[in-house]
């Protein structure tokens, strides 16, 4: 299955946020039941080094954006090709 260009990002946002609005409250809920301090904290590093590998992700993959409108970073979705016209209205 091909998702389109911009159908990814929003495909995977809504994963991740779904698996994180899911697994974290039952991640920590389990860790806090225990009433150990130690143990919630060990859930506080590794929701750190999550958050640190995405950091590293985005360094060596992510654009940028910096002081840039948006269309100068990625041409937009209702952009056409050079020499493409649209039909007129009521046509096919």
């Amino acid at each position: 299955m091909e998702l389109h260009r911009a159908r990814r990002r929003p495909f995977f946002f809504a994963i991740g946020t779904g698996l994180g609005g899911i697994v974290g409250p039952l991640l920590f809920g389990q860790l806090i039941a225990t009433g150990e301090a130690s143990v919630v904290a060990i859930g506080f590093f590794i929701g750190a080094a999550i958050m640190a590998v995405g950091g590293i992700v985005e360094i060596f993959f992510g654009i940028d954006a910096e002081g840039q409108s948006l269309e100068r970073i990625a041409r937009p979705l209702t952009a056409e090709p050079a020499g493409m016209s649209r039909p007129a209205r009521g046509t096919v």
